[in-house]
């Protein structure tokens, strides 16, 4: 015994095997809350019986072993050793079966003296439910006199996780074992681990349904080790685990009373055999609209339909059990509300009453209603389905208020709070005939024709629905607009009569008609020139009354013409037809279109001119003779490569004549601009009002007959149309000539003058 256990600081070893019997028992209840986790078994397959007869078997049958134990030492759960063991016996024998029947665990499963033991002992898993019962045997080595007592410790730990053995890795973790059921000396004091044979017994509780997990003894020694002040040799022996049987739950009473629609309802049901708090349940059928039924097991509510509902009524318990009963409540119906909103309507001797349905038909289809008019002495009634209800043979002039009652299958119901107060009277209608069309004319009038007539004899009074159309004074219509016109007719009523629904008549009011004048153009006829703009004159005019929107311009002839207000633009040569519009408005119809014409001609004659100019009339032997060529285009028609010559005059040097296009207004310079010798050149095009100036320069010299050196000399310029053209040029202004002359240096004495610098 001395090598398993600890005694006056000795410490030892040993993993043997050994029998004896087992004395002492008392018993531990403990208690949970844990999660649900539904799996499905039967209690015979659930239960088992473990005598640990042999520890190798273990694993076999679901059973894990796991040393998280730090420092680890060389031990963990063994098989127990007997008290007949050699060389070293053990401490004691098993409770039950052979001495060596149990699993022990002692200080070696840490090592040194400071170590913590968590030695896991895990049993298979099992469904658990509320009610499962899990006993099991543990003991120490009994203290004899002068012995130390190295406290033990034995936690019992639940997992709801399934068939899951984690227990995490270290010595102060749980893993999923985090639910406590049962610590045998928690605080690790002497003399408390039993030290004969005892029982402890563990009841499942707080389980909120079936749960499936693992049960684990945890051999749990802080301070421990061969050396340490804690830890000595605990055993185990004859674990059970017994499940939980279902007894017979019966719910009471046998029957439940009758309902009554719309009225409070309320029956207690109660049950005997739950295990905890009964939960309770409609499992089958539904109760009646309007009632329920709690969980501890009240039916209650007010019944809406009337009739019989079956339904099935199941009690649970805190471990799953069950028990059923079935139900029947017969709703009984009552007699229909009063109906509400009664509005009476008075006709001829009649009455018509109306009513909104009664908030509740007392649980049973209504078939029918009641009205009653009563003047306060005399009453008279009728009956219908639906509203409204007529109530005849009352009499005209006389006030009278009504009630409705509403009919089922129980009876008739309470009647409804009186009606408006209603006075019968004579009704009348009124005669109106069609009304002839009219045509709109500023301040016209007309009566209505034919009048109006109403079958009690009673003047009419007319009337007007469209003022902004039309008016009514008396009998005569006033003309306000063009429109639908439409006229009312009524008759208010006196002390015998209501007033006659009223009649209309609608009548159409034409718009009137609007005409222009669009007389011959001062011009009908001008020569063309593309984008050139004349104005229109005359211009349009419009006869009195008019609708006096404003007369709109335009071509019927855009490829020859186009308006903008009242310019006319030239696009081709051609009939250029101008149109005049006037919009109607809500009394004018539009005018008619009315049409001027222009014929735009083609021009067949191109009035071409040419200027020339020299820069000086006077100049000294050698300078330089500047000319300026002008030509341009009077019209009317645009001119087309247009001929420009100027043939240099033989006193200048001609090595030395240039010419350039100087500038271009309307048109553009020739293509080339510039040259020597004769200006010979075409402009490619020279509209109307076009004009294109050119320079021609040469160095004056002598006069080939001295006779004529200081005599005056021209040059002479010209323009033309191109041979060939269909223009015609009229003569005149065609060419152009400028004198020049050299400056006369001899004097009248024979001597020569220095020419000016």
């Amino acid at each position: 015994m001395s090598s398993l256990v600890r005694r006056f600081g000795r410490h030892c070893l040993a993993t043997s095997t050994g029998a004896g019997p087992g004395v002492g028992a008392r018993v531990f209840r403990a208690t949970a809350s844990l999660l649900f986790a539904a799996v499905s078994g039967s209690a015979c397959a659930q239960a088992f019986v473990e005598n640990f007869d042999d520890v190798a078997l273990l694993a076999s049958q679901g059973w894990v072993i796991q040393n998280n134990s730090n420092p680890l030492g060389p031990n963990s759960w063994y098989q127990g050793i007997p008290t007949t063991a050699s060389p070293d016996p053990g401490p004691f024998n098993a409770y039950n079966g052979a001495p060596n029947a149990y699993i022990a665990a002692n200080f070696g499963a840490t090592t040194g003296g400071t170590g913590t033991i968590s030695d896991w002992l895990i049993a298979p898993n099992r469904t658990f439910r509320n009610g499962d019962v899990f006993t099991f045997f543990t003991r120490k080595p009994t203290i004899g006199p002068g012995q130390i007592d190295y406290p033990d410790r034995l936690e019992v730990r639940l997992s709801t996780n399934g068939a899951s053995t984690n227990v995490g890795s270290g010595a102060q973790v749980v893993g999923d074992f985090t639910t406590l059921m049962l610590s045998i000396n928690p605080t690790l004091t002497i003399n408390v681990y039993p030290q004969v044979w005892t029982q402890y017994t563990i009841t499942m509780s707080g389980l909120p349904a079936p749960t499936s997990g693992r049960l684990a003894f945890r051999y749990f020694v802080t301070g421990a080790g061969p050396s340490g002040s804690n830890s000595d040799y605990i055993g185990v022996d004859n674990v059970v685990y017994m499940p939980y049987v279902c007894p017979a739950l019966t719910i009471s009473p046998s029957s439940l009373p009758n309902a009554t629609w719309g009225q409070s309802y309320s029956q207690s049901l109660s049950q005997t055999g739950a295990l905890g708090a009964p939960n309770y349940a409609i499992t089958a059928g539904a109760l009646p609209p309007g009632m329920t039924l709690s969980f501890n097991g009240t039916v209650s509510g007010t019944p809406t339909t009337a009739g019989t509902s079956n339904f099935t009524v199941t009690v649970s318990d805190a471990s799953g059990c069950s028990g059923s009963r079935p139900y029947s409540i017969v709703v009984v119906p009552v007699a229909p509300a009063a109906p509400t909103d009664i509005v009476a309507s008075a006709g001829d001797a009649v009455v018509d009453v109306s009513w909104a349905a009664p908030a509740s038909d007392g649980g049973d289809p209504i078939t029918g209603y009641t009205a009653t008019c009563t003047d306060g002495t005399n009453s008279v009634s009728a009956g219908g389905t639906a509203p409204p209800i007529m109530v005849p043979g009352l009499a005209n002039g006389t006030t009278y208020t009504c009630t409705v009652a509403a009919i089922n299958g129980v009876g008739t119901g309470a009647s409804s709070t009186p009606s408006n107060p209603v006075t019968p009277m004579g009704n009348q209608t009124i005669i109106f005939g069609p009304q002839p069309g009219r045509t709109y004319s500023l301040g016209g009038t007309f009566p209505v024709d034919p009048p109006a007539i109403a079958s009690s004899g009673l003047a009419v009074v007319y009337g007007s629905l469209t003022p902004g159309v039309c008016t009514l004074n008396a009998t005569t219509v006033s003309i306000v607009a063009a429109g639908t016109c439409t006229i009312t007719a009524d008759q208010p009523g006196d002390v015998a009569w209501n007033p006659a629904p009223q009649v209309s008549q609608s009548l159409v009011i034409a718009q009137a008609g609007q005409s222009l004048t669009f007389p011959a153009q001062t011009e009908p006829s001008r020569w063309f020139h593309a984008a050139s703009t004349f104005a229109i004159a005359p211009l349009a005019t419009s006869a009195e009354p008019n609708s006096g929107s404003p007369i709109v311009y335009g071509s019927l002839a855009p490829g020859v013409c186009t308006v903008n207000g009242t310019t006319v633009t030239m696009v081709a040569a051609g009939s250029c037809v101008l149109s005049a519009d006037q919009a109607g408005d809500d009394n004018f119809t539009a005018a008619p279109q009315a049409t001027s014409t222009v014929d735009i001609v083609v021009p067949t004659e191109a009035d071409l001119w040419i200027q020339k100019t020299a820069d000086a009339a006077v100049v000294n032997l050698g300078d330089t003779v500047s000319y300026s060529i002008l030509v341009g285009n009077d019209g009317p028609a645009d001119a087309a490569d247009v001929r420009v010559l100027d043939l240099p005059p033989d006193r200048l040097d001609a090595g030395t004549v240039t010419w350039q296009c100087l500038t271009a207004v309307g048109a553009a310079c020739p293509s080339p601009g510039s040259g020597t010798g004769t200006l010979d050149t075409v402009v490619s095009s020279l509209p109307v009002g076009a004009a294109v100036q050119f320079e021609l320069r040469g160095e004056l010299i002598p006069a080939s007959d001295p006779a004529n050196e200081y005599a005056e000399f021209y040059n002479t310029a010209s323009v033309a149309l191109p041979k060939g053209s269909s223009l015609t040029d009229p003569a005149g202004n065609n060419q152009s000539s400028a004198g020049v002359r050299e400056r006369d240096v001899i004097f009248a004495d024979g001597f020569e003058e220095t020419p000016p610098q």
